[in-house]
Parts: structure tokens; sequence; C-alpha cells
């Protein structure tokens, strides 16, 4: 019993593991860079992949392009029992905040961006 609890919780660790939210919210801010509406929705759950436009995507990825070229993500804040990370996108000439959610599975349950004021 004690050995299939070990198991299990390590089992349960790994697949914990796999969920890195900076590297899905990065791939995704990329994505968004890039205007490919469809890698930004495979990141997502079955609730967030519909309000998910082209028109959308292709707004915020004009407003990235304004900034200059995407070079990644500074960790800003962890809210770990909302499961809820907010980053710095930065850029060639500036930078703006994105803030993800993760379900409990590890697909974005929310995407946000945020502008620097």
């Amino acid at each position: 019993m004690k050995r299939a609890l070990t198991l299990l919780t390590i089992a349960a660790l790994a697949a914990c593991a796999g969920h890195d939210p900076e590297s899905t919210a990065s791939s995704v801010t990329r994505a968004v860079y890039q205007d490919d509406v469809s890698a930004v929705q495979q990141s997502m759950d079955d609730t967030l992949k519909p309000q998910v436009s082209r028109a959308g995507v292709g707004v915020i990825s004009d407003r990235m392009h304004a900034l200059g070229t995407y070079s990644g993500l500074t960790p800003l804040a962890t809210d770990a029992g909302k499961k809820e990370y907010t980053y710095r996108a930065n850029f060639s000439k500036g930078s703006m905040n994105v803030v993800v959610r993760l379900d409990s599975n590890g697909a974005l349950a929310a995407y946000r961006v945020y502008p620097q004021t």
C-alpha cells in the first residue's frame, strides 16, 4: 500500500511538473506576436478557445509589433492559489504585462495582455 501511494505521488508530481506556466505563457505570447490564431488556441482550455478570434489576435499582435521584437518574459507575480501568473513581455522598444491562469489540467483558462502605463 505504501509503495502504491508513493508511486501515485510521484506520478502526480511528474504531471504537475509538465505544466510550466512561464513556458506556456511565452509560447502563447509568441504565437500572438506571430498572429497565429491556431497556435494561440493550442494551449487553451475548451472554454477559452472559442473566445479567441482572428481579429482580436491581430489587434494584439499589431500592438506587440509596435513595441519591436519580442524577446521573452520576466516573472512579476504569482498567485499559486488561483494558479495565476503575471509576466512582463519584453520587446526591443517597450513592454506589456501578460497575465495567465491555468486550469487543473495545466491548460490556459485565461490570457490577458495589459499595456505598460
